[in-house]
């Protein structure tokens, strides 16, 4: 059975991100074992590989990715002999080319074992590492350090020697040793625990044995260590975090089997037995990852009235578009992103809908959801350029770009819009019928752009009265022109339509109250409103010059300065963007307090630049950042550094 899951790359495949040859070797398993002291933040580690041969060399290696490693030793498993091993350097990281001279022409599979040390930021290498680790003080309880990992894209090698690609998927074993004070989560199950175990030299510590028998890339590959509690929301369903956020997570994240029933509804079963969230500590500078069995959140979800939880609902269609199909190479990565947001999207609005206090039609908050969607598009185009190569929504790497810099918001709405517009050439029952047969179709496996369309081909090709095909063989329609879609720089070729009744709604009371000062505005006229039409409101008075008078008449209608609604940090920091703006003195002890109390990079370095040079100016920021550095992850207390001209 499992052999039938894992399904190598073509002979011409090629990953411009890894230096790997999965084409001729191809890894059928990962057995790892790390010994990790967040104190000293260090990881000890052998990772021993199975891996098929599928082409037969003159000159055998078999080439791992690497970055940051210290090798001690390249052997085999079985016999403890040694392989002869060189490591060459490259832009995105290190190549460690293991000889496999003298082994038999006959054999089919090669066991490699490898021994390093590693600290698994990458070394002095730019690229950088997947792990963060954070000081006491970056954590929520303030006691004891801290480890996550971060492997998406191209930093599982910074942890330990694979085919760091997505084209190779292989199910793992991990054998994890901490210091007695921590516990360790990953993304696999749990089978077996052992507290207080002694070493030879006396020392203690807790052992933790994962398995994942299902295939899946090195960046699912992922790791915490920290001081974890846990409570069961369902069967499947778990919440993991610091003991200070446990009943905030679990009141939160409590519809995450509803979710997870939802998104199975449209998308088949879910294979990977469980699904638990781990709200990670205040200073995790992103927004969530989806890694197998255990997606990763950051605590700004945490707004106390589950308005959020589009998020949740993102991270958990993943387990099938990302997780269980996934893209081949980075190029495609708006095979995860794109069709997950078109799914959440679907998903989204059915349980927004069924909620009584909001108001709206189901097409309506789809809508609602997809311009928000075309705002953040619009953004990364103004930022980037339109003529930007990565705005493509297949950009090139071939130069061995960094695929972290071509992450952004052209892979995730520009694929939703592509979906969007097939939607409307074929319908959404078609579209849906369509994706979850991609699904079962692909499951275990890594697909291209090109796999897609040609299977989307295939599959309508006997789903349509007489369809026609272009000389490559790809469906056509009129108005369609897949190259225009994929290659094109800059906007999409079309924004399809969609209803656009409740951004009007808030659209328009914004430009009154903008017209009367707030003067005219009553509370009961935002009843029923979802957070995400608030979210429009905002946007279009920050779009405009607010004065003091209308910000201070709206916090006193709304209470956004340190109400309810402000608890929504999507809400908060659009309300503190204005206010600063305006030069509403009550908005700087909160907007002080908002960049302290979390580290997501999204918010706090837009906020503190508008500290700095919007509203009140002077030193607040700096000195704010100054006392506050050491709370903040090292990727961001850089990037804040550099925005603040301290560096």
């Amino acid at each position: 059975m499992l052999k039938k899951r894992l399904v190598s790359p073509p002979a011409e495949f090629h990953d411009p991100s890894t230096f790997s040859n999965p084409s001729m070797y191809f890894t059928r398993h990962i057995s790892l074992e790390l010994d990790i002291n967040p104190f000293l933040k260090l990881i000890r580690g052998i990772v021993t590989l199975e891996v098929e041969i599928l082409q037969v060399e003159q000159d055998p290696y078999l080439v791992l990715d690497i970055r940051g490693l210290e090798i001690s030793k390249v052997q085999d498993p079985r016999t403890g002999k040694g392989y002869s091993y060189q490591i060459e350097n490259g832009k995105l990281g290190s190549a460690l080319k293991i000889s496999l001279a003298g082994m038999s022409l006959h054999e089919q599979t090669v066991h490699v074992r490898v021994s390093y040390n590693t600290q698994g930021e990458g070394g002095s290498h730019p690229v950088g590492g997947a792990c963060g680790w954070l000081s006491p003080e970056q954590t929520a309880g303030g006691k004891l350090p801290y480890l996550f990992t971060q492997s998406q894209s191209i930093h599982a090698r910074s942890i330990f020697p694979c085919q760091d690609t997505p084209s190779v998927k292989a199910p793992f074993m991990a054998t994890i040793s901490v210091p007695v004070e921590f516990r360790a989560v990953m993304s696999a199950l749990l089978v077996e625990e052992r507290r207080k175990q002694v070493r030879n030299d006396g020392s203690s510590y807790n052992l933790f044995i994962f398995e994942q028998n299902i295939p899946v890339p090195s960046y699912l590959i992922s790791l915490v260590v920290g001081e974890l509690e846990s409570q069961e929301l369902s069967e499947r369903c778990r919440v993991w975090t610091e003991p200070a956020m446990v009943e905030a997570a679990c009141f939160e994240f409590g519809q995450t089997e509803q979710f997870v029933k939802a998104v199975e509804s449209l998308c088949g079963a879910y294979v990977w037995s469980r699904c638990d969230i781990l709200c990670l500590p205040p200073s995790f500078p992103y927004g969530a990852m989806e890694n197998p069995c255990i997606t990763f959140v950051t605590p700004t979800l945490l707004a106390g009235d589950r308005s959020l939880v589009s998020v949740i609902i993102l991270e958990i269609v993943h387990c099938w578009s990302g997780n269980l199909v996934t893209c081949s190479n980075w190029q495609d990565f708006w095979l995860n992103e794109g069709i997950s947001l078109y799914l959440a999207r679907k998903v989204t609005a059915k349980v927004r809908h069924k909620d009584s206090r909001i108001k709206g039609t189901l097409e309506s908050l789809f809508g609602l959801e997809t311009y928000l969607g075309r705002v953040s598009l619009k953004q990364a185009l103004e930022s980037l350029g339109k003529n930007h190569p990565y705005t493509r929504l297949v950009p090139d790497l071939s130069d061995g770009a960094d695929p972290d810099d071509a992450f952004g918001a052209c892979s995730y709405e520009k694929g939703f819009n592509l979906l969007l517009k097939l939607e409307t050439i074929l319908g959404e029952m078609r579209i849906l019928r369509f994706l979850r047969n991609y699904f079962e179709r692909f499951q275990f496996q890594s697909v291209s752009t090109s796999n897609f369309v040609a299977y989307f081909s295939e599959y309508f090709r006997t789903n349509l009265s007489k369809p026609e095909f272009d000389s490559v063989g790809r469906i056509v329609f009129k108005g369609f022109n897949w190259d225009d879609w994929l290659f094109s720089t800059g906007d999409p070729p079309e924004y399809p339509q969609v209803d656009l009744s409740l951004v009007h709604e808030a659209q328009t009371l914004a430009q009154r109250c903008i017209e009367k000062e707030a003067k005219e505005l009553s509370a009961s006229e935002f009843e029923g409103w979802d957070s995400s039409q608030l979210i429009v409101f905002l946007d279009a008075l920050l779009s405009q010059d607010c004065s003091q008078d209308l910000v201070k008449r709206l916090d006193m209608l709304l209470r956004l300065n340190r109400g309810p609604k402000g608890r929504n940090a999507e809400v908060r920091f659009l309300w503190l963007r204005l206010a600063l703006k305006a030069h509403y003195e009550p908005a700087v002890e909160n907007a002080v307090e908002f960049v302290t109390i979390q580290g997501r990079m999204k918010y706090i370095r837009q906020i503190y630049k508008d500290l700095q040079t919007v509203f009140p100016k002077g030193s607040l920021a700096v000195n704010t950042f100054t006392k506050n550095r050491k709370r903040y992850h090292n990727i961001a207390a850089k990037l804040l550094a550099k925005d603040l001209k301290l560096e």
